[in-house]
């Protein structure tokens, strides 16, 4: 799924009743490296966040994108080896195009009334820290499924629905692949055949940003903010007690939280994927963060300093070593530390990319029997 920011822009432009154009990556073939789920948001008077092409088509799509757009969602191919294709080298830089190489960018006004936004959808998972999917047709010869058409779905809720948006004989095929996609994690493309034509789709999973629980206030912690809150995480510095200068120091971060262990505890276990850092330079405290956080679900504990010391720690604590603690002392600054931490707490929440699954051609609508298969995909 898109990143934090162009969720945010598009909430800022909800709240702001501001119209704006999405351009979204949702299909790519052969050598390119875009990814389906890219986004950019456009005004009529400006770019607002995110890119499709590394800001080679982002005037075209801003010159033409809301006449194209006027009465209903639009497919924009981009084809290397299509030899009419008026693909140039800028545009097979910008996607990353081999010789061989397609990208589809899906044109639409967001707000349309009566559908579904993804990333409206997004942004209430993103505030309640639970997973979600989506699906949006962007292809389709059946006459009873428009292009742009969505179902929706938020882990613990009800199906999300367009009236009369799509055909109820294939929804309930897309129903069950949109319900794999939210349990594996993996995003995909599939398409469905059926006796009026076949519809194509990408369906996006849609996780939370991590949260970051920082464990120290000291200088050496602003850079692991900082940094943290560059990639799209959200960061909750942990203190022991209430200080104005921490707002001050931490500007980034998304909230200063001030709680008993049991408090804290809690807020962790809430988060779809919790990491922590601990970084107090006092060995008793730090001793107490780290008990702690062992009895949550965090996945990833960074601790500043050597191994050997983690592991007194936990010897004090009477606990054994655990796989999610990583003790960091690989850098001189508190820039390279900071690196350190969030470049291994980022290799400890890495999810699977997306993989291209297409439905073989059949007589009638069937749901994909992908449980298996999206499994599979996911383990990879």
């Amino acid at each position: 799924m898109t990143e934090r920011s162009i969720i945010e822009a598009a909430a800022r432009l909800r709240r702001h009743g501001e119209p704006y154009l999405v351009a979204t990556v949702v299909s790519t073939q052969g050598g390119a490296y875009r990814r389906p789920g890219a986004r950019m948001l456009l005004t009529r008077f400006r770019w607002v966040a995110g890119t499709v092409t590394g800001g080679v088509l982002e005037g075209d799509i801003s010159n033409t994108g809301w006449t194209r757009t006027k009465e209903a969602p639009v497919i924009v191919r981009y084809d290397a080896a299509d030899p009419t294709s008026t693909v140039d080298e800028d545009l097979r830089s910008a996607f990353g195009l081999g010789c061989d190489g397609a990208v589809e960018v899906l044109l639409e006004r967001a707000g349309m009334a009566g559908r579904i936004d993804a990333l409206e959808l997004a942004a209430r998972c993103y505030k309640t820290q639970k997973r979600g999917a989506v699906i949006t047709v962007f292809r389709s010869e059946h006459a009873g499924v428009r292009v742009g058409a969505r179902l929706g779905l938020i882990a613990g809720g009800e199906l999300e629905i367009e009236s009369g948006a799509i055909d109820p004989t294939v929804q309930g095929s897309m129903e069950a692949d949109l319900r794999i996609v939210l349990e594996t994690g993996v995003s995909a493309n599939r398409t469905y055949a059926t006796p009026q034509g076949s519809i194509d789709v990408l369906i996006e999973s849609i996780a939370p940003p991590p949260r970051l629980f920082v464990f120290g206030a000291g200088h050496d912690a602003v850079p692991v903010a900082q940094l943290a809150h560059q990639v799209g995480w959200e960061v909750v510095i942990c203190a022991t007690e209430p200080r104005f200068s921490l707002r001050d120091r931490f500007a980034t971060a998304d909230e200063i939280l001030v709680g008993s262990p049991a408090e804290i505890a809690a807020r962790i276990n809430e988060a779809d994927r919790a990491l922590a850092v601990v970084i107090g330079h006092d060995i008793a405290l730090e001793r107490g963060h780290l008990g702690m956080l062992l009895g949550t679900s965090v996945r990833h504990i960074a601790v500043l300093g050597p191994k050997t010391r983690a592991l007194k720690m936990l010897t004090d604590l009477h606990l054994d070593d655990d796989a999610r603690i990583h003790a960091v002392d690989q850098g001189e600054t508190p820039q390279e530390l900071a690196l350190a931490m969030i470049a291994q707490g980022q290799a400890a929440i890495a999810t699977p990319r997306m993989r291209e699954q297409i439905t073989p051609h059949h007589e009638r609508p069937v749901a994909s029997r992908p449980s298996a298969i999206f499994a599979a995909v996911a383990a990879l």
